[in-house]
């Protein structure tokens, strides 16, 4: 370690964004699991008939309705892009400030506009389904944990991004 990065590591021993940025991608990390396994909606029409699926039941139902390039495009946003974006932040926290590349940060923004593409989606589809005749729609509780994950993953970025502003590192985008 050089001089510097020994006084980013004395400064914040905590990592690039403080006990802050580490609390909120711990709960983002513990959030993500729920929020893909637990049902992000649940139809009903004609009042018998109910069904609600999780990102991850979707994603099967879409490889046994012989749709795999959906499957895919879903398993790649909703899996894929949050799952990058966590190992992302997590290297970049662990790195001392003055070793974090600018690039990184703007990767980091850029991931974390996916993230939230998935909760608008669904967000949609209930207010489609809601107003079909004869079916109601509902959210359910794997919406709202993707929602928070996505949401703490977005601060913590945001709360490294200004840390790393405010040691001088680049130009970042928060």
């Amino acid at each position: 370690m050089d001089g510097r990065e020994q006084a980013d590591t004395k400064d914040n021993p905590h990592g690039t964004g403080g006990a802050m940025a580490r609390a909120l991608l711990i709960l983002g990390i513990i959030l993500f699991p729920p929020g893909v396994m637990l049902p992000l909606f649940e139809a009903q029409s004609l009042i018998v008939f109910k069904v609600s699926y999780s990102i991850l039941d979707t994603i099967a139902a879409l490889i046994g309705a012989r749709e795999p390039v959906l499957a895919l495009l879903i398993a790649t946003f909703s899996l894929g892009t949050p799952l990058l974006k966590v190992s992302m932040l997590i290297a970049i926290h662990r790195l001392p400030p003055s070793r974090v590349s600018p690039v990184a940060m703007r990767w980091i923004e850029l991931l974390g506009k996916w993230s939230f593409t998935d909760v608008v989606v669904v967000a949609l589809a209930i207010v489609i389904w809601s107003n079909e005749a004869l079916s109601t729609a509902a959210s359910q509780p794997g919406l709202w944990f993707f929602a928070a994950s996505a949401l703490s993953l977005m601060l913590a970025s945001g709360v490294m991004a200004r840390d790393l502003r405010e040691r001088g590192v680049g130009q970042v985008a928060g």
